[in-house]
């Protein structure tokens, strides 16, 4: 059995619960008159009622109990009806099946990978991730230590042969393993590549086989450009969580800036996982928790599933304008993958190419923009590549965006050619 005391980061081993919030669950037994915690009285709060009309036309209305609820003070790991209905869905999406003790819902998955970090990585620890990094994750990881040794990403995601040579090479040399290895399998930010079947399989026996845990950060598993059999994760690969750590979002199939996102894993992971909570800011938002939980009452899974696949349609017929204008507008040394999950294309210029100076120098003069890949580069240079994203622009201006991205791709040749 995976041992979680023992790979704790110094900082995290003494993490105690709050006295107060370990008795919250004595709150809910009938009859109970609690003289104990400190919550503010609901009539004094400023809600009285907040009604909802969602985009298929479905409205509620949060009052009584219910908005009382919302407004107040909730659980640690999370509201009670939205965390039985997020383990029915995990159920209902990647056919796992988990306990309530190994959920935490959070203020969006990028508090996961602070959390994470901070519970497991000393400054002499380190990680694994794919090059180009989703900056996020560098700025967490990097809070705590420094070493993160990375691995070079193709079209079917994490290079796993690089991966265990850089394992073999730490063995031998008489390292300890990594703490975790983190990795976006669907739709990866910024690469736009997922990760095979047999990658998913490779990465599972090498974390066995090396002793170490998975960060499974899976925001777009859901956002499908392709549509047909979703991919299992390595969540539901593994069976019974132990060595995965799962994080999952509602920000791109619900709503941003409600910030719900959630961690499930073994319950020794998630019992830390609610520990930092408790230190940090209690709980996630209880409103934001209930109208999250008052939309699947109201639509159900399928209802959702439906919804979701809405917004695929809107993103895939983004995504087929973008790989068209570059097939027609970019130059054909400029190499760029055709993403089958999430929002991005990352497109590779030619060597030499500055895309920092790229944009300083044309990005105001021709009105785009892309980011560059310095953005992403943890170790290796990225220098000549750029991130693009079809999400938030419609298929005409995609195609004019490729245009004019093409027009800054021949300044920049002429400006290498002059040197």
């Amino acid at each position: 059995m995976l041992s979680v005391a023992e790979r704790l980061a110094a900082r995290a081993r003494h993490l105690a619960p709050s006295p107060i919030r370990e008795l919250m669950p004595y709150l809910s037994l009938p009859g109970m008159i609690s003289l104990g915690g400190g919550y503010p009285n609901p009539e004094t709060f400023a809600f009285l009622r907040m009604d909802v009309t969602f985009r298929s036309g479905r409205e509620i209305a949060i009052t009584g109990a219910r908005m009382a609820r919302a407004a107040q003070y909730g659980p640690t790991p999370a509201h009670k009806e939205l965390g039985q209905a997020i383990l029915k869905w995990q159920q209902y999406k990647d056919g796992v099946t988990l306990t309530d003790d190994q959920l935490v819902v959070l203020n969006g998955s990028q508090e996961g990978i602070f959390i994470a970090a901070y519970l497991f990585l000393d400054e002499a620890d380190w990680i694994v991730a794919a090059e180009p990094l989703y900056p996020g994750t560098a700025s967490a990881v990097g809070a705590f230590c420094r070493a993160i040794r990375t691995v070079s990403i193709d079209g079917d995601g994490l290079r796993i042969d690089e991966l265990a040579a850089l394992l073999e090479e730490a063995r031998t040399r008489g390292e300890a393993p990594p703490k975790f290895v983190y990795d976006v399998p669907s739709g990866h930010n910024p690469a736009g590549t997922t990760l095979s079947l047999q990658r998913r399989m490779q990465l599972l026996d090498l974390a066995r086989r090396h002793d170490f845990l998975i960060i499974e950060d899976d925001p777009y598993q859901l956002v499908s450009l392709e549509g047909g059999q979703r991919l299992p994760t390595l969540q539901a690969l593994e069976g019974n969580p132990e060595r995965v750590i799962r994080l999952d979002s509602f920000s791109k199939i619900f709503a941003p800036g409600l910030r719900v996102g959630y961690a499930t894993g073994s319950s020794a992971i998630m019992r830390q996982f609610v520990l930092f909570k408790q230190c940090a800011n209690l709980h996630t938002s209880m409103t934001a928790q209930e109208m999250l939980a008052a939309f699947i009452e109201s639509h159900g899974f399928d209802g959702f599933m439906r919804l979701i696949e809405d917004n695929c349609r809107f993103y895939r017929a983004n995504r087929d304008a973008m790989v068209e204008a570059a097939r027609e507008h970019l130059p054909g040394d400029v190499a760029f993958n055709v993403p089958r999950h999430g929002m991005f294309m990352w497109f590779e210029l030619p060597t030499g190419f500055d895309a920092d100076r790229m944009i300083r120098s044309d990005a105001e003069d021709l009105m785009v923009l892309l980011v560059p890949g310095s953005a992403f580069a943890v170790s290796r240079s990225l220098a000549h590549c750029m991130r693009a994203s079809f999400s938030m622009v419609s298929p005409g201006e995609i195609t004019e965006g490729m245009r004019r991205f093409a027009t800054m791709i021949e300044r920049e040749r002429e400006r290498c050619s002059a040197k």
